[in-house]
């Protein structure tokens, strides 16, 4: 800033910025000279400016990954960036009502990492059901099982004992291996495992009647060895999400007849599995806009639906993703349609849902999904759906409410009355659906950065929101559902969004629910209105581009908004993501000056959030004028507002709309 300037005008002892309200609004600039002289004489009025830090903390171990250009400072992956996966083929079975699953596996693992492995770390996440499991929160004694069993275990075709030592109360177990698997090789383990699945009470999986089962979680898998921190060992609790490489799936399930299978991936032999009638309508929805019932219950238990031998095997195989789940049933209606999700090429995309009668809230899922991938491919975040299908699956009240690749465990929602809240269902399944981005195309570690998928997924959400309900309705939405769990001060409530999510202990906490979804969201949301639409979408697709298939960090994130912008929005995330900040705006004080007022805002709880400054004149007009996040760039604390009129001020109130004031009391003036 100019001395001279520096010395005429200071706004109120802190540090504070100047935005122009009038027909046209100018956030972050110096007043004009003529502007200036219209200020009030009195008092000390010499701008303190106090910018936001312009770099961001850097852990060490992201230092050394700088270090070995396996990721670069400019956010794209580094030259020497690598990361392993594995194959995996499955032979399972399950023989409802027996709830016993068992299973063959076959797991090939690439190690391309430049180390020579002498263990390998395998994740058994149902093992969480065993009582000496870590939980972080009560569970019903139904819940308890005594996880996997392996029966067999061999290593390049040899038998080997599988290790007990291991520790019962983690679902991770590792095996030490005869000879250090070295760079480029390839190791390959054989499995024969069981387990049962839990009468009721399971985590977003397990029993959901009697002849219905959801499998998720369900298979031992090798564990990521990253290029950042190696073995990474922390501990699956209840309540935690997932971090798992990419790998190609082949797998089986045998079911009794008269069971549709529905799961991850394509199904590679329909006309087996299916009576002509039914492949051929599953066939046609692929192709259709309208929605076809492929099945009702009344004709499987006819015998009229799947091949009608003793037991039926239904095959699938799904390439490059983190997971696999399964759903079957014997009683369930099956939907299908399908929608465009690349409108260059033409490709779709299969919709499916599965439900019973006892959830009449299911039957527009189809269309929810339908819409829902529509606008994701295009919109928000405007890249076409990667998968080619996927299932929208009733998963049971409670425990559902999950997403996977190419599938989605939804529970109903009927009011006391039993009738369906449609609503309330759509926004479930739409949330759970946009995650096919963040963080299944994207490989986020949810476990320890959960902002990155559940913040971006929240934010797609409102955006999708505010087109289907309403600008209005969807704000509204959004605040009661979103923001008012942290509107009041607690313990946890500021903690910053870049805390590591398995640092954090308590399922019920605030920072544990509000930091990954609400809070990261508004982050998001803000930085687009401080980028502008076209930037922001730029920059957006700039790190999807970089990091499809991949496993970002935060920084990787942040670095590439930056490098693709050509901007450094380091003060941005420093305010939003590592800061103990919180959504609090105050009217200090409204000077009148000539041609309208100069109004003072002060940032009580720190945070860059955008709002409006709504106006009541005189003779009872109204205005709105708002304000871009940069007004706090420079000053963040304190902003200086002028609002341009001829007309006689009354009344004025800050609204920050979605960045929901924790303490409106004070965001009003009245005059005299």
């Amino acid at each position: 800033m100019k001395s001279s300037i520096k010395q005429t005008i200071a706004l109120f002892g802190a540090g504070l910025n100047l935005a122009f309200c009038g027909t046209a609004l100018v956030s972050a600039q110096l007043p004009s000279s003529d502007a200036i002289a219209q200020l009030p004489q009195s008092g000390s009025w010499e701008i303190q400016r106090t910018p936001s830090a312009s770099t961001l903390y850097v852990p060490r171990f992201v230092q050394q990954a700088y270090k070995k250009q396996t990721r670069s400072p400019d956010g794209r992956p580094g030259k020497n960036y690598w990361q392993n996966r594995s194959t995996y083929k499955m032979s399972i079975t399950v023989m409802p009502p027996n709830r016993t699953v068992s299973a063959t596996e076959e797991i090939t693992y690439f190690n391309n990492s430049p180390d020579s492995l002498s263990e390998i770390p395998f994740r058994l996440y149902l093992n969480a059901h065993r009582p000496e499991a870590i939980r972080e929160k009560p569970i019903d004694e139904s819940f308890l099982s005594s996880g996997i069993q392996v029966d067999e275990f061999r290593i390049n075709g040899q038998v080997k004992a599988w290790n007990v030592s291991n520790t019962p109360a983690t679902t991770l177990h590792m095996i030490k291996l005869d000879k250090p698997l070295p760079p480029g090789g390839s190791i390959t383990f054989s499995i024969r495992w069981r387990y049962d699945i839990t009468a009721a009470g399971g985590w977003k999986e397990g029993s959901i009647d009697q002849t219905t089962f959801f499998l998720a979680y369900f298979f031992p898998r090798v564990h990521p060895y990253n290029d950042t921190s190696g073995l990474d060992f922390v501990p699956f609790t209840l309540g935690r999400e997932f971090n798992n490489d990419f790998g190609d799936y082949t797998f089986e399930v045998k079911v009794p007849k008269n069971f549709v299978v529905w799961a991850t991936g394509d199904l590679l032999n329909p006309q087996e599995v299916l009576q002509p009638t039914y492949a051929q309508r599953l066939q046609e929805s692929f192709t259709s806009d309208r929605v076809i019932t492929i099945a009702q219950p009344a004709e499987l238990q006819q015998g009229r639906v799947t091949a009608q031998s003793d037991t039926v095997t239904w095959k699938w195989q799904a390439n490059n993703v983190a997971d696999v789940a399964i759903a079957l049933s014997n009683h369930y209606i099956w939907d299908a349609g399908s929608v465009v999700v690349d409108p260059k090429t033409g490709r779709r995309a299969s919709v499916q849902s599965a439900y019973t009668e006892a959830a009449p809230d299911f039957k527009p899922m189809v269309e929810v999904g339908k819409r829902t991938l529509a606008w994701a491919s295009t919109q928000y975040p405007g890249v076409p759906y990667p998968y080619s299908k996927t299932s929208i699956i009733f998963g049971g009240n409670p425990g559902a409410d999950e997403e996977y690749p190419m599938m989605v465990n939804d529970q109903s929602n009927l009011d006391r009355e039993g009738k369906p809240n449609y609503g309330f269902t759509r926004f479930v399944a739409t949330h759970e659906l946009l995650h096919s981005w963040f963080p299944f195309y994207m490989g986020i570690n949810e476990k320890r950065y959960p902002f990155m998928d559940e913040g971006w997924t929240t934010a797609f959400e409102h955006l999708l929101a505010r087109e289907d309900m309403g600008v209005e309705n969807a704000i509204a939405f959004f605040k009661a559902f979103r923001v008012t769990t942290w509107s009041t001060p607690g313990v946890g409530n500021d903690i910053p969004i870049i805390t590591p999510h398995d640092t954090l202990f308590g399922a019920g906490s605030y920072a544990f629910g509000d930091n990954p979804y609400g809070k990261a969201a508004l982050g998001y949301l803000a930085l687009k209105e401080l980028m502008g639409d076209v930037a922001f979408k730029a920059a957006l697709h700039e790190f999807m581009v970089r990091w499809n298939g991949k496993h970002p960090l935060p920084w990787d994130m942040f670095n590439t908004f930056n490098d693709a912008s050509g901007q450094n929005y380091n003060w941005f995330f420093n305010n939003w993501f590592f800061s103990y900040n919180y959504l609090d705006l105050a009217v200090k004080s409204v000077q009148p000056i000539k041609g309208g007022c100069i109004l003072q805002v002060e940032n009580v709880g720190g945070m860059a959030m955008p709002f409006d400054v709504n106006v009541v004149y005189a003779d009872g007009s109204k205005a709105s004028f708002r304000q871009n996040p940069r007004i706090w760039q420079e000053t963040p604390q304190m902003a200086i507002i002028q609002i341009k009129s001829n007309k006689t001020l009354k009344s004025l109130t800050l609204d920050g709309g979605i960045f929901m004031d924790f303490n409106p009391a004070d965001n009003t003036w009245k005059g005299s």
